[in-house]
């Protein structure tokens, strides 16, 4: 405790096996003697039972008489903390070890705090079954099936590191002494020549947040006629940049808005415990300034910032291109799509966003190597790039930060390739492997960051329960693509599902939600005739990424081929993925062989898309059963076009209905009266209108056919009868949407819906 008392270095200290709870209390008692001062810290855990950890913990300090307070938190409301910092922290893992609330909990921590974790003994905390891990069992498997792979890396990556103690039954296993650099004091150098208020300036903890606040300036000049000003923050977690936010939004609000012509801010984020904070320290900045201003509330929660001068408020990421504002602040931009980033540029001509580098969430680098890319190139923005290092809580350096970091690969990376494998590297360069995860985990720690890597540029989600998982799940695996030298250039995780018992899909097919099997699940609550799909065994890709320099190469093709085969080998029925649909994936899974079978009612909240799962049949009687799916999806998906999934890309909805890979021609039913309309609609006798009960009719024929009965149609034309024929959408919409001049669509359609007739309605049509 010396060694971080008085510094900006924090120590962790780990408490197994029997009298943890009292050793915690007298080390906190001893540490706040230390501080010479109050000390508060934060109480984690499952459960604050009579009997948990967290009553013998405070019996003994109540025994001791410290200066220490004592908040809980369950580890469910992990994410209503942040923002908050505390002197020390006790988690107790006996009940509960997830690894997103390590991540998050120990960043709360102030520079000359301690860490403290309480766990079993450690040969016996590997084989506890906590929340987390009992999460991961599915049937057939049973608790003994359970890896322990993250666990046991967890606990060698505390051993031999400075700054980090391990105790055992009160006995010492593991530390080394360290030295903390001496705390010193920050001098803040603020700009002669800034814009925004000095107040302003004053409330900025770091040299970073002070030249980000002056970036922020930027947004003062009125944009350019075709051009959209841009600022972008890029930081770690616990660098400040959510405060930089609030302040820069307050000052802006402060310096632009007037009661005649109010200014407003929009401020959107993937999740509501982000922008918490960005309106905390916009409230700072307001009374800084002397702003009078209300707190709009919704459940308790602050959801917006109002004042004579204008607002700050809140909106979903889904909703925010429906709001019309001055500026839009984007917080963890990494977290949102980027075709909805770049359609928010599109739609203000002032942005802010900022995200996280590294961080409990995952990493944001993939927002980096994609969105900023393109805004560089984009010759009409004006764009601002600031960077903050500087840690807000505690110093540079800071052992538990570096800990941190490698215990939950925050800053994994992917294999650096040469020159030589950037210009040639292809699928015929790659071998196909099954990686042995202990050996992963335990021993060949490069593969396992160089896949990690892969995922951390390509999908901000990864967060570090899914690394987890595929350490600890026993039905999941990994497998990747590599050059003969070892170099991951594709990963794969893999989840196995189906085999279901008969009690569990009916338990499913009536409304039950057990854990695991998402796509077996799925198929049996919505299409319960055909629930006994659950019973066929299959493989599901959780996630699949590709090196980032190799993108467009067909890895991503070859590594599911690969799959595919090795999956048909090895006896299972199908392979299939779940992803959030955008016109690219969809494409790629649909060139791999995959059908769609399934498409969410509603829109993802944060990423504005709808979910939909994929199967690729391995088997003749998986085969079958595909097909039906797929063809009750057509079906499905058409009768809702104009409802549900009215507000759907028409784009998105024909490759949808894009024919499969199967021949199928579906009956044409017409009566009478509806074959004479057609023929009057096409030799010009009749208008659309008059004959659209007909047209709809004869259209849906031909999207629920395919293979050789269904009739080539152009992607433009048939994007063009879904926006017409089935979305029911104006003239002009359908032809924007279709990309057909709006003087030609209705020429285009008459003839289409003439060649439809003669392909579906053969002699009768002719």
């Amino acid at each position: 405790m010396g060694e971080v008392v008085g510094s900006r270095h924090r120590c962790l200290i780990l408490l197994a096996g029997e009298g943890r709870e009292e050793q915690a209390a007298a080390l906190f008692t001893e540490y706040a003697n230390l501080r010479g001062e109050p000390t508060e810290i934060l109480f984690a855990a499952d459960s604050f039972e009579e009997d948990s950890s967290y009553a013998r913990f405070k019996g003994w300090l109540e025994k001791f008489e410290g200066q220490v307070s004592v908040e809980t938190l369950l580890y469910k409301n992990s994410e209503e903390i942040l923002g908050l910092s505390f002197d020390g922290l006790v988690m107790d893992l006996a009940e509960q070890l997830r690894p997103n609330d390590l991540g998050r909990l120990v960043e709360l921590v102030r520079g000359g705090g301690i860490i403290v974790l309480l766990t079993p003994k450690l040969e016996e905390w590997l084989r506890t079954v906590t929340r987390f891990r009992r999460r991961l069992l599915v049937p057939p498997y049973r608790e003994e099936d359970l890896r322990d792979l993250f666990t046991r890396r967890l606990i060698n990556t505390l051993k031999g590191k400075p700054g980090i103690w391990i105790f055992e039954n009160g006995q010492l296993v593991e530390g080394k002494p360290y030295r903390s650099p001496p705390l010193e004091s920050r001098m803040l150098s603020l700009p002669e020549d800034a814009e925004f208020p000095r107040e302003i300036y004053r409330i900025a903890l770091t040299q970073d947040q002070v030249e980000a606040l002056k970036a922020f300036e930027e947004m003062l000049k009125p944009p350019k006629a075709s051009v959209r000003r841009v600022l972008v923050l890029t930081a770690n977690r616990g660098r400040g940049k959510s405060a930089v936010l609030g302040l820069g939004s307050a000052a802006l609000l402060y310096r632009l808005g007037s009661k005649r012509k109010p200014f407003k801010i929009a401020l959107t984020a993937p999740s509501f415990s982000n922008v918490r904070v960005v309106l905390d320290f916009a409230a700072r900045g307001l009374k800084a300034l002397g702003v009078n201003f209300e707190e709009v509330k919704v459940k308790g929660s602050t959801v917006a910032l109002r004042c004579k001068l204008g607002i700050i408020d809140t909106v979903s990421p889904l909703n925010i291109l429906r709001r019309k504002a001055d500026l839009v602040l984007v917080d963890e931009a990494a977290g949102i799509p980027v075709p909805l980033l770049f359609k928010i540029l599109r739609s203000f001509r002032k942005a802010v966003y900022s995200s996280t580098i590294h961080g409990y969430e995952g990493a944001g680098r993939g927002f980096g190597l994609r969105f900023m890319e393109a805004l560089e190139k984009d010759k009409e923005v004006s764009l601002r790039r600031v960077e903050l290092k500087t840690p807000i809580r505690y110093g540079e350096g800071d052992p538990v930060e570096a800990w941190l970091y490698d215990a939950l690969l925050l800053n994994a990376e992917p294999a650096e390739l040469t020159n030589q494998e950037r210009l040639s590297l292809s699928p015929d360069h790659c071998i196909y492997i099954s990686p042995n995860l202990e050996e992963w985990f335990l021993k060949q720690e490069n593969m396992l960051r160089q896949f990690i890597g892969i995922y951390v540029l390509a999908h901000y989600r990864n967060r570090p329960d899914d690394v987890a998982i595929l350490g600890e799940a026993p039905h999941h695996f990994a497998r990747a693509l590599i050059t003969a030298e070892g170099k991951i250039l594709a990963s794969l995780h893999l989840c196995e599902e189906g085999n279901m018992p008969s009690e569990i899909i009916e338990e499913v097919a009536s409304g039950g939600n057990p854990p695991g099997n998402v796509i077996p699940s799925c198929i049996a609550k919505n299409y319960v005739p055909y629930r006994y799909f659950a019973k066929l065994r299959g493989l599901r890709v959780v996630r699949i990424a590709v090196h980032p320099e190799l993108r467009g190469r067909g890895l991503g093709l070859k590594a599911l081929d690969e799959l595919s085969r090795e999956a048909e080998a090895l006896g299972y029925d199908w392979v299939g993925a779940g992803f959030g649909a955008t016109p690219e994936l969809l494409r790629f899974w649909l060139r791999a062989g995959f059908f769609p079978v399934y498409i969410s009612p509603a829109r993802n909240l944060v990423s504005g898309e709808y979910s939909v799962l994929v199967v690729k049949p391995l088997t003749g009687k998986a085969l079958k059963l595909t097909r039906v799916l797929n063809l009750e999806f057509r079906l499905k998906l058409l009768d809702s076009l104009h409802d549900t999934y009215f507000g759907m890309e028409t784009e998105l909805a024909q490759l949808l209905l894009r024919g499969v890979n199967m021949d199928y021609g579906h009956p044409l039913q017409l009566t009478k009266v509806q074959k004479a309309a057609l023929a009057s609609y096409v030799s010009g006798t009749l208008t659309y209108e008059a004959a659209s009960a007909a047209i709809r009719s004869l259209v849906k024929t031909h999207f629920l056919s395919s293979g050789k009965p269904r009739l080539k149609l152009s992607p433009k034309v048939e994007t063009a009868l879904l926006a017409k024929v089935f979305q029911g959408r104006p003239w002009k919409s359908s032809a924007l949407r279709s990309g057909i001049p709006a003087s030609n669509i209705k020429t285009v359609l008459r003839e289409t819906v003439g060649e439809v007739f003669l392909h579906y309605g053969g002699e009768e049509a002719s």
